[in-house]
């Protein structure tokens, strides 16, 4: 391969990013993406199915990323990039917002997965292409922190839909202020986070023990 073949970028790259500029676009038509909302929660006005279709056109230019390396680092670099442009407009524009279900934390639930599939690609683009998958201590570091992180989250929601559940049958029985169901999401986060540790560690020594019997 030439020095300018590898400068230019690949055809699957070149495909995936059109995808992610469409889906964007999509976003943005369909009034999911909305940089002066004053309103302080976010217009009703949106286009659901153009949000489907956004989700879809996303997912597809991330399968074309995965054909090849090259696309793999275009594709994050550029996730990775949204990201930060995310996470600017976040903390600096207050008209800035991201609606899906109305739902609050929508945009930092959004900020995480785009970052870490971002260095997921990222990290998989550096893996040489004769290695075993997860060979390369950066995949494991990525997949590690992509698992852990969506494990606490996941049981932070869990957590708080159980204590509302159980404790909150009627309307009346849990008021705005109280702040238990918080608690219970944060327990069910650092359970999560803890057995993920253990998780990593005991996974990391077995690997380890596998590799030393097999060059011994």
């Amino acid at each position: 391969m030439t020095t300018d073949e590898q400068r230019s970028v690949p055809t699957p790259a070149v495909g995936a990013l059109g995808a992610l500029a469409l889906a964007i676009v999509l976003l943005g038509v369909g009034g999911f993406v909305r940089f002066h909302d004053n309103s302080g929660f976010g217009s009703d006005q949106w286009i659901l199915p153009l949000g489907f279709l956004a989700a879809v056109v996303a997912v597809g230019g991330a399968g074309i990323a995965l054909l090849s390396s090259q696309s793999r680092r275009w594709f994050g670099g550029a996730l990775v990039l949204l990201d930060i442009v995310l996470v600017w407009q976040s903390t600096t524009n207050d008209a800035f917002r991201f609606v899906w279900m109305a739902d609050e934390g929508e945009l930092f639930l959004l900020e995480v997965a785009i970052g870490l599939i971002g260095l997921v690609l990222l990290a998989t683009s550096i893996q040489p292409s004769g290695q075993a998958a997860g060979s390369h201590w950066l995949v494991r570091a990525a997949l590690y922190l992509s698992g852990v992180v969506a494990a606490v989250i996941v049981a932070f929601f869990i957590g708080v839909s159980r204590y509302e559940s159980t404790h909150c049958q009627q309307v009346a029985s849990c008021d705005d202020d109280d702040l238990s169901g918080l608690v219970w999401g944060v327990s069910g986060s650092l359970i999560a986070l803890a057995v993920g540790v253990v998780l990593i560690v005991v996974t990391e020594l077995v690997r380890r023990q596998r590799q030393t019997s097999v060059s011994a």
